[in-house]
């Protein structure tokens, strides 16, 4: 009777024991997921046909819409995303995914278009704002001509204030040193730009777009989105910034607790 027991007994630590990697397996996560969008022009909106989207170790091709999909990409805080189309530079940025699905849409900048020059100005201060790196500043201030100056109408003069537009050359620096300390995340967009020349002057009419999230200990997020325009002058071979107004009023204006 007492083996018969400790057979019993024997028996069910087996049982328990195999229930337990069932659970086990069954509670496995796999941490992938969908990166998918839309590849445009950055100076027309036009989608691009044929450009190839390389994200990690995974490749595809855009479709007659310029829209594009690829699955099972691990999750990550930092994954390569690489854009290369014929006649468009190529486009290389860095992001993370920690999530199922993810709407990721791409300008790239036409290499033939005389705007090409003054887009890749805008696209590189845009990047080395949203680096928040102390790092980065003098490659953003090298992107200003020495004269520049903030407009002094309202709507920019607030811009100023909350510290996200420099009033002056000189105060670059510390502007980007702020926005760098202020926030813990920021997307910084100059979008649909207009772009008109005279000379070796380009006046660029555009959106800018703000979505950041400030640092503690009172995080907040802002969604701002107020037309703008900006002044380029050509030195030599370059084009530099040499004016920055925001024109009222804001299309979209939130400042939002966390």
């Amino acid at each position: 009777m007492k083996l018969y027991a400790i057979i019993l007994l024997f028996s069910a630590i087996i049982i328990g024991c195999g229930d337990s990697d069932n659970d086990t397996g069954n509670n496995d996560i796999v941490s992938v997921g969908e990166i998918f969008g839309t590849i445009t022009d950055k100076e027309t909106g036009f989608p691009v046909k044929g450009a190839t989207i390389t994200i990690g170790a995974k490749t595809a091709i855009t479709d007659a819409n310029g829209k594009y999909s690829i699955k099972d990409i691990p999750f990550s805080d930092n994954i390569n995303v690489v854009v290369t189309a014929l006649e468009y530079e190529d486009y290389n940025k860095s992001i993370s995914l920690n999530m199922e699905f993810l709407a990721l849409n791409i300008e790239i900048i036409p290499t033939k278009s005389p705007s090409a020059p003054i887009l890749t100005v805008l696209d590189k201060i845009s990047k080395g704002i949203e680096s928040l790196d102390n790092a980065k500043i003098p490659e953003i201030q090298s992107y200003f001509a020495k004269e520049y100056v903030a407009g002094d109408d309202q709507a920019t003069i607030f811009a100023i204030v909350a510290g996200v537009v420099p009033p002056k050359y000189d105060a670059i620096p510390q502007t980007m040193e702020n926005i760098n300390k202020k926030y813990a995340k920021l997307a910084f967009k100059f979008a649909n730009p207009n772009i008109s020349f005279q000379n070796d002057t380009a006046t660029v009419l555009m959106q800018f777009i703000v979505d950041a999230i400030t640092n503690p200990p009172e995080p907040k997020k802002w969604d701002i989105i107020v037309d703008g325009k900006m002044i380029f002058k050509k030195q030599g071979d370059e084009w530099k910034m040499s004016f920055w107004a925001l024109i009222p009023p804001f299309i979209k204006f939130e400042e939002n607790p966390i």
